[in-house]
């Protein structure tokens, strides 16, 4: 028998799952960053928040009724959008906001443990390393319905390996129900899904030199994807974005940063550097066995990850979101073949670094939460139905992270029901729209995603262009913005503030923000 070829293949028979306590402790452990502050300190989580809110509530309290409203359809982005909703009328919505993250969080840690004992018969310490991979760029800026959706897919690529010699009728009919739903989860999981089985099911037919067995494996394949391909078809709106814009050279350290991330902005270069000489040395020494199925898989899936888009369906990240699944599957597809003392110190080691990594992102999530709270108490104050603008004040940030306040001013939607230029209301990728009378002053699509800076906003209250093409192409909406908002929100941190422009009045002064009144000038009067 190989070292890459293991005992046990495709069955769940075999010795005690001496791991599977640890593996399921570690679930918890990681969960626990997500409880010990109000809310997830992720750049892109006050806006799916926000979403959620007014799903649950069909955008129908008053002061955002005039705003936003809810156009159901079939798109391919609603894991989130169809989960956190209804489970909030039961506990409310920050908790099943909470428990919807925490679910994803449990699924990448469990996930690949199924593989690995699809695979081996059994659970071992290997999938200890690739619950490292759990925290991510995908989670830390809050892609959630793809981190749901990915957590998902392990599952069912599971169950795939582990029916291989049981796969009747009934198993495919299962399989195509979970395809679909992760399809309607999010569209590039289900990509990433069809990916992993169409390879593994090529790894085997390859092998086997069959083209009986390869057409039998194709045409089981081809039953399970058919219901998402006819509903990609046939139901899912037209009209969307469609390009795709490579930056290979520019992106590569963000791709490799964004496989193991212990909080925004703070990938861990040193495990990830740990955990891939590890892997290269146990492997020339034979202390690993790789599986064989899960070398065409892997292949496959490393040269997506290398040279994955950054925009693609006018979506942006797509190039950080396959790092991590890489990462994960590699360790996942590992058997370590030592003596019981050295796998219990590989246990003990990996256990260290699960706490560790938990106390940090824990201690940052907790951080960004209070301000989170101090935001949400002032807000709380102002009136109902207030047009709020967020501006990011640059030389006072200086080098920190500003994303996580990108859409922060989004908790002012649900309380105390506000208007803002940033929520997820997309065309053909959110169900979440901005009425028309306000189309026109909110960001069209993701690459207007980011609030202006403070030295912005005397040219764009003048509407003045001038050479920033920041002005020209992300905040073609905000020109004469004095006309059409009444507050801002400016991000400074602790830095020194640069000058306020003339057209914002001070209102609330905040630790590290302040909210003004703007102020309409002589160009806001009626023509």
């Amino acid at each position: 028998m190989s070292r890459f070829m293991p005992r046990g293949f495709g069955s769940f028979q075999g010795k005690t799952d001496r791991f599977a306590v640890a593996i399921v402790l570690a679930a918890v452990v990681m969960s626990f960053p997500v409880w010990c502050a109000s809310a997830p300190a992720m750049p892109d989580y006050p806006a799916h928040l926000a979403s959620y809110y007014l799903i649950a509530t069909g955008a129908s309290p008053p002061a955002v009724s005039n705003f936003y409203a809810i156009e159901w359809a079939f798109l391919p982005n609603l894991a989130g959008e169809i989960i956190v909703p209804p489970l909030s009328d039961l506990v409310g919505l920050e908790i099943a906001g909470k428990l919807f993250v925490t679910a994803g969080i449990v699924m990448w840690v469990l996930g690949p443990a199924l593989i690995h004992r699809a695979l081996f018969g059994k659970v071992g310490v290997a999938p200890l390393f690739a619950a490292f991979f759990a925290y991510n760029a995908n989670l830390t800026w809050g892609f959630l319905n793809y981190y749901f959706a990915i957590g998902t897919a392990f599952a069912v690529f599971a169950a795939w390996i582990a029916t291989e010699q049981r796969r009747g009728a009934v198993h495919l009919l299962g399989f195509a129900a979970a395809f679909t739903a992760i399809y309607f989860f999010h569209l590039f999981a289900a990509a990433t899904l069809l990916l992993l089985l169409g390879t593994c099911e090529l790894g085997i037919a390859v092998q086997s030199m069959s083209a009986r067995d390869a057409f039998r494996r194709f045409a089981q394949l081809a039953a399970v994807v058919a219901p998402a391909a006819l509903a990609y078809i046939f139901l899912k709106p037209s009209g969307g974005e469609t390009a795709v814009a490579f930056d290979l050279f520019d992106r590569m350290i963000d791709r490799l940063e964004a496989a193991l991330q212990l909080s925004y902005d703070n990938p861990s270069l040193v495990l990830m550097a740990m955990l891939m000489s590890l892997l290269v040395v146990a492997l020339w020494r034979g202390w690993i066995a790789l599986h064989l199925r899960m070398i065409v898989p892997l292949a496959v899936l490393g040269l997506a990850a290398l040279f994955a888009p950054e925009w693609a369906m006018g979506g942006w990240g797509v190039d950080l979101r396959l790092p991590a699944v890489l990462g994960g599957l590699l360790f996942a597809s590992c058997d370590f073949r030592l003596e019981r003392r050295k796998i219990a110190v590989l246990a003990v080691a990996c256990g260290v670094v699960i706490v560790s990594n938990t106390v940090i992102l824990a201690k940052d999530w907790r951080a960004t939460g209070l301000q989170y709270d101090e935001f949400r108490s002032a807000a709380r104050a102002l009136p109902p139905g207030t047009r709020l603008l967020t501006v990011l004040d640059g030389d006072a940030i200086g080098y920190r992270s500003d994303q996580p306040y990108w859409h922060m001013a989004e908790f002012a939607i649900i309380d105390p029901g506000a208007f803002t230029p940033l929520l997820f209301t997309t065309k053909d990728q959110h169900i979440v729209r901005i009425k028309p009378a306000y189309q026109s002053i909110a960001a069209a699509s993701a690459e207007q995603g980011s609030p202006p800076d403070i030295d912005e906003l005397n040219d764009l209250a003048a509407g003045q262009i001038d050479e920033d093409e920041d002005i020209a192409n992300v905040f073609p909406y905000l020109m004469r913005f004095q006309c059409h908002y009444d507050m801002a929100v400016v991000i400074h941190l602790d830095g020194p503030r640069s000058t306020i422009p003339p057209m914002l009045r001070l209102r609330h002064a905040g630790s590290f923000f302040s909210i003004y009144d703007i102020l309409p000038d002589e160009a806001c009067a009626p023509t």
